[in-house]
C-alpha cells in the first residue's frame, strides 16, 4: 500500500479551482478587500453625483428652436427643470440663423429639425443634462405622435439619441469620453498593481513560511501557480464588477453623464480588459516573485514587469492628448501595453474593430506562453529558499 505523503501531487483543473477557492476565500474575509470596495464605490458614486450638481450644471441655457421643433420647448422646459437645469428657450427664424447664433455665442444649443427626431447643433459639445432633457421632450412628442398612453413605452425607447451637429471640433483631451477613458485608464493601472502585488507577496510569503512545501506535496506546481493566480483575479474582477453597477446605477440616477464610454456594453469591454491584464500581469509578477524569498526583496523583484505597467499609463496621458497617433495607435496592440491603452482609445469610439480583434488576440496568445514560461520558473524556484535565483538558472532547472 501506498503511504499518503508518497502519493504523486494531485493535478487537473479540480485542483486548481480548489486553490482559487482557499485564496478567494482568504481575501473574501479580509478588511482590506471589504474597505477597499466600499471606499471606491463611495468615491464613484459622490464624484458621480458631485459633478452632476456642479460640473453637470451651468448657471443657464440659451436654447433656441426652429419652427419645426418649437412644439418640443415646453416639454424641454419642464425636463430641464426637473433635473436642476436653468434654460431660457427662444424661436429662431431659421436653422441657418440659428447655426450663425451658435456660433455667435448667442445661443448654446440650436434644436432644428422634427419634433419625433431632431438635431441639436452646438459649438463644441451638447451639456449633459440638455442632452437628457431633450431626449424627454422628444420620447414626449413620440407619445403624442402614436397616439398611445404614456405607459406605454416599449415601442419608443429605441434609438431615443439625439444626434450632435457640431459646428467646431471638440479639443481632445476635454471630452467626456476621453475624460472617461483617463478614468479608467487610472482605475485599470491601480487595480493591475494592487493586485499583481497581492500575487507576489502571496508568493514570497509562502515561500517564506515554508506553507508552499506543504502545498507543494499535494498539488503540482504549475496548478497552484494557476489556482493562485485564478483566485485572486476573480477577487479583482469582482472589485471592479461592485464598482462598475455602482456607476451605471449612479448614471442612471443622475443623467450626469451621456456619454458611451459609459454604456453597459462600455463597462463590459472594460472588466474584459482588466480580466485580461491580470491574468498577464500577475503570471509575470508571480514569476518574478518566485526568485525570491523575502518579502522585502519583492518589488525589486518585479521591478522589470512594473516597468510595462508604469510605461502604459504614462501612455495613456499621449492618447488622450493625441488619440491619433502612430505611436499610440502602434503600441496599443502589443500585449503589455494593450490592457490599459486599448480601453483609453476605444473610450472615445474611434479605434477600428479589426484593431480590438488583433489586441485581444496578441494578448490571449501572450498570456498562454507567459503562463507556459511562469510554470518552468515557478517549478524550478519554488523550493529554493535563501539567496534569490537567477532567472537563467531557473528556466534551465
Amino acid at each position: 500500500m501506498t503511504a499518503a505523503n508518497d502519493r504523486p501531487p494531485a493535478a487537473g483543473w479540480p485542483i486548481v479551482f480548489l486553490v482559487a477557492r482557499r485564496e478567494m476565500l482568504v481575501r473574501l474575509r479580509s478588511r482590506v478587500f471589504i474597505g477597499g470596495t466600499s471606499f471606491m464605490v463611495a468615491l464613484v458614486v459622490i464624484g458621480i453625483v458631485g459633478y452632476s450638481l456642479l460640473g453637470g450644471r451651468i448657471a443657464s441655457l440659451n436654447v433656441g428652436f426652429t419652427a419645426g421643433s418649437q412644439a418640443l420647448e415646453q416639454d424641454f422646459s419642464v425636463a430641464a427643470a426637473a433635473l436642476g437645469q436653468s434654460v431660457t428657450v427662444s424661436t429662431v427664424a431659421d436653422e441657418a440663423t440659428g447655426k450663425d447664433q451658435v456660433t455667435a455665442g448667442t445661443l448654446d444649443v440650436l434644436v432644428s429639425g422634427p419634433p419625433t427626431s431632431p438635431t441639436a447643433v452646438v459649438k463644441q459639445s451638447v451639456p449633459a443634462v440638455v442632452q437628457a432633457a431633450l431626449e424627454r421632450a422628444v420620447l414626449s412628442a413620440r407619445f403624442a405622435a402614436l397616439g398611445i398612453p404614456p405607459g406605454v413605452l416599449a415601442t419608443v425607447t429605441s434609438g431615443l439619441d439625439v444626434p450632435v451637429d457640431a459646428l467646431q471640433p471638440a479639443k481632445a483631451g476635454l471630452t467626456e469620453d476621453r475624460v472617461v477613458g483617463l478614468g479608467v485608464a487610472i482605475l485599470l493601472f491601480i487595480a493591475l498593481g494592487q493586485y499583481g502585488s497581492l500575487v507576489a507577496q502571496g508568493v514570497v510569503e509562502e515561500k517564506a513560511t515554508r506553507i508552499m512545501e506543504i502545498l507543494l506535496a499535494t498539488v503540482t506546481p504549475s496548478r497552484l501557480l494557476a489556482g493562485k493566480v485564478l483566485g485572486i483575479g476573480l477577487i479583482g474582477l469582482l472589485q471592479l464588477m461592485i464598482v462598475a453597477t455602482a456607476t451605471l446605477i449612479a448614471v442612471a440616477v443622475t443623467n450626469a453623464v451621456t456619454t458611451p464610454a459609459l454604456s453597459a456594453s462600455a463597462v463590459l469591454g472594460y472588466l474584459i480588459w482588466f480580466l485580461l491584464g491580470f491574468l498577464l500581469y500577475a503570471t509575470g509578477y508571480a514569476t518574478m516573485a518566485a526568485l525570491v524569498s523575502r518579502p522585502e526583496e519583492v518589488q525589486s523583484a518585479v521591478a522589470p514587469v512594473a516597468v510595462f505597467q508604469i510605461g502604459s499609463y504614462l501612455l495613456a496621458y499621449v492618447a488622450i492628448a493625441n488619440p491619433t497617433s502612430q505611436l499610440v495607435t502602434a503600441v496599443s496592440l502589443i500585449p503589455p501595453f494593450a490592457p490599459i491603452l486599448m480601453p483609453v482609445r476605444t473610450s472615445g469610439g474611434d479605434v477600428p474593430a479589426w484593431q480590438i480583434g488583433l489586441a485581444l488576440i496578441l494578448t490571449v496568445a501572450a498570456i498562454a506562453g507567459l503562463t507556459r514560461l511562469a510554470g518552468r520558473i515557478y517549478a524550478n524556484s519554488a523550493m529554493r529558499i535563501g539567496a534569490r535565483v537567477r532567472f537563467m538558472d531557473a528556466f534551465r532547472g
